[in-house]
């Protein structure tokens, strides 16, 4: 990695030459300091003179990051061509994208910092813990519930929403699941409520049960539930890992 600290325009490009120019495809390069964004594209914006991080990647994305937020407050896709020119004494980064046709300018009149550096990154983001884990979790093993479940249908359709998972209980009792990824609340008992209505008039049955199914369940959501004649279950999520090793929840936030 390569940096150098408040340096002028012509030093600054001097270095970028050096560093990124003759290698963009396998150099990030980091540019801080007090600059004006000019974009003209699908629509036209400009972002006056502030302290701002400018980013671009080695696949070309360039983005402009003001030191608040989280998303970047200007930004060029990948395979944008970015040039960087010298002009009374002020620091000029160009950047065009071809298709859409669009073009960014970015004019530094003060540097705070600029970085040269290679990054190695080849791992895919595995996403999981999340409650469409639960669903498949269940409709694998029904006996997660209770012994005898069958599970029927997923995300079926009723009058007020669509329920999760549909089953049938070992005496062929009509079973309605509610999943939650984390903490149930009394909206969810509500919901369930709904739908178990739902499944009573559209098969006109007597009996229909209702059960919600979360990581945890609060004392107050239980009693609820109880009240209006509906169970729960407290089913822990299992994380699945790129080494096929099982984890619950809890055990993998421990890590």
């Amino acid at each position: 990695m390569n940096t150098v600290i408040h340096p002028s325009a012509s030093d600054a490009l001097h270095f970028i030459k050096e560093h990124h120019t003759s290698k963009p495809e396998k150099t990030m390069l980091l540019v801080m300091g007090e600059c004006m964004v000019n974009y003209q594209g699908r629509a036209r914006s400009l972002l006056d003179w502030g302290e701002r991080l400018i980013m671009i990647k080695q696949d070309g994305t360039v983005l402009v990051h003001q030191p608040v937020m989280r998303e970047p407050v200007n930004w060029q896709p990948t395979g944008s061509i970015t040039e960087f020119k010298t002009k009374d004494d002020q620091l000029i980064l160009n950047c065009r994208h071809l298709r859409p046709a669009e073009k960014m300018k970015v004019t530094f009149r003060q540097l705070k910092l600029v970085t040269a550096t290679s990054l190695v990154d080849r791992a895919n983001l595995i996403i999981a813990g999340m409650e469409i884990d639960v669903v498949n979790q269940i409709v694998s093993n029904p006996n997660i519930i209770e012994e005898g479940l069958r599970i029927v249908k997923r995300e079926k359709a009723v009058k007020t929403g669509s329920i999760d998972l549909y089953g049938f209980d070992k005496d062929h009792v009509p079973v309605v699941i509610e999943m939650k990824r984390s903490l149930a609340t009394i909206s969810s008992v509500h919901q369930l409520r709904m739908y178990v209505k739902d499944i009573k008039k559209d098969r006109k049955e007597p009996k229909v049960r209702g059960i919600l199914c979360a990581p945890r369940v609060p004392d107050m959501v239980k009693k609820l539930l109880e009240e209006h004649g509906l169970e729960w279950r407290e089913v822990e999520r299992k994380v699945v890992l790129p080494d096929n090793r099982q984890r619950t929840l809890k055990e993998f936030l421990k890590k």
